[in-house]
């Protein structure tokens, strides 16, 4: 009997993966594809010159955003002695995301684009788009600590479609990027607003006991949704995430360093079309990294719960699978692009992307190593290893910006591409060394 049941349980463990693998796959697809298809409005309505535009306002606020985020999804999900409530991880989020606004705003006025108003403008909306996915990640989090994966799913997927059927609407009759990217802004705080908060909402009115010592210890998860601003829990908060932040915002500085570099080369518009050319073919890798992070996200908790128990075995199988799919999903679209790649990106965008092929290749097989280090940061981070973390991503950052200042001027596009392969490489070998100390220490 006792077997039975032992063996009923080892089949359900995969099989939970599965789903919650599968429910966040699912609504991140949707959401991919639906940020791709904004891109790719901009290329077909408009050119590689207004994907550009869109391009350079993420420039600024997508690093910055990422710092202020201080990763609080993963410490919350995390957290297993549930140190702080939902309404203080809640209150430092608003804070800090201002402060984010704030910040983006002044390196765009004084710093990077002083003399261009549009690109200000564009800077400050894509901020506040930003801090409205902010909003919705951090319910995320609490959907995720109770395991409810479909209900991340479905806020996914209405903040995908939303998005792309507003943007696309506007862009279509205006042509203006400006206004667009405003309507994007906007349907993304009201997917938050209206589906978000009222799910978290009704989430705890269906667990009433939670009501009863919302402070406890024992709580999954608190039952206010008011924000708190208590300054000792967001000064802790801030203290324990800040390696966690440091390390996001170095890891969304790297894409955009390339896109930098291309933007301050030849004349405006010649940039800007090249931006938006690298941009645009960046994307579709994203759909890549997309499926790597779902895999990762639904295995968070097993990783830290495995290593809590020093379960060496389970941690290296979980590992495994993870780097295994991770490795895999590159190689397979380093197979098929020399292929179907130009096919593919006429499809996606138009004819003017066939001659850069090969720059998708390129660009393809620096994401594989990408997919690899960014999958093996989920287990370091379940095992609460944070400080560590800065220093790999601040020596991927380096490598970047070195390899763009010596490539990009000679080689343009594919000087960019080498430059992210080669700190991808780099990033993944160091990531690499402290798992395989972790699980030697289990």
């Amino acid at each position: 009997m006792s077997r039975k049941k032992q063996s009923n349980t080892k089949a359900d463990i995969p099989r939970s993966l599965r789903f919650d693998f599968s429910q966040t796959l699912f609504g991140n697809v949707v959401l991919q594809l639906c940020m791709w298809g904004i891109i790719s409005v901009y290329n077909k309505l408009g050119s590689s010159e207004s994907a550009g535009l869109y391009t350079v306002g993420l420039l600024i606020a997508q690093p910055v955003f990422q710092f202020a985020d201080f990763n609080l999804r993963q410490i919350f999900v995390t957290d297993i002695e549930n140190r702080w409530e939902f309404r203080d991880y809640f209150a430092h989020r608003i804070l800090w995301s201002m402060i984010a606004l704030v910040v983006s705003v002044f390196l765009a006025v004084f710093v990077f684009h002083q003399n261009n108003r549009l690109l200000i403008a564009i800077t400050l909306v894509i901020g506040f788009a930003v801090a409205g996915q902010s909003l919705s990640e951090l319910f995320h989090a609490l959907f995720q600590k109770q395991e409810r994966f479909d209900l991340i799913a479905k806020s996914l997927i209405i903040r995908g479609l939303l998005t792309l059927t507003g943007t696309a609407a506007m862009f279509y009759a205006t042509k203006n990027v400006l206004l667009s990217l405003i309507a994007l802004a906007v349907l993304r705080f009201l997917t938050a607003a209206v589906y978000d908060f009222p799910t978290a909402r009704r989430l705890f009115s269906q667990n009433p006991t939670f009501s009863k010592n919302p402070t406890a210890k024992f709580c999954v998860i608190p039952l206010e949704l008011t924000p708190r601003f208590s300054c000792s829990a967001i000064f802790a908060m801030t203290r324990l995430g800040l390696p966690l932040a440091i390390n996001m915002g170095l890891l969304s500085l790297t894409p955009q360093i390339p896109r930098f570099w291309l933007e301050r080369q030849g004349n405006a518009a010649g940039s800007l079309t090249a931006l938006g050319q690298f941009a645009s073919i960046a994307m579709l890798m994203s759909v890549g990294l997309m499926i790597v992070n779902s895999l990762g996200v639904a295995m968070s908790q097993r990783f830290a719960k495995s290593y809590a128990a020093a379960d060496r075995s389970g941690f290296l199988r979980l590992t495994t699978i993870l780097i295994g799919s991770s490795f895999g999903i590159g190689c397979v679209s380093l197979l098929v692009i020399p292929f179907i790649g130009a096919s593919l990106l006429t499809l996606a965008y138009n004819e003017e992307y066939v001659a850069l092929t090969s720059l998708f290749w390129l660009i393809a097989f620096g994401a594989t190593f990408g997919f690899v280090g960014n999958a093996l940061g989920y287990p370091v981070t379940a095992a609460q290893r944070f400080r560590i973390q800065p220093f790999i991503c601040f020596v991927q950052v380096l490598l970047t910006i070195i390899g763009c200042a010596i490539l990009v001027p000679q080689f343009g596009m594919f000087g960019a591409a080498w430059a992210v392969a080669i700190a991808n490489i780099v990033h993944a070998m160091m990531f690499f060394l402290i798992w395989l100390s972790l699980w030697r220490k289990i």
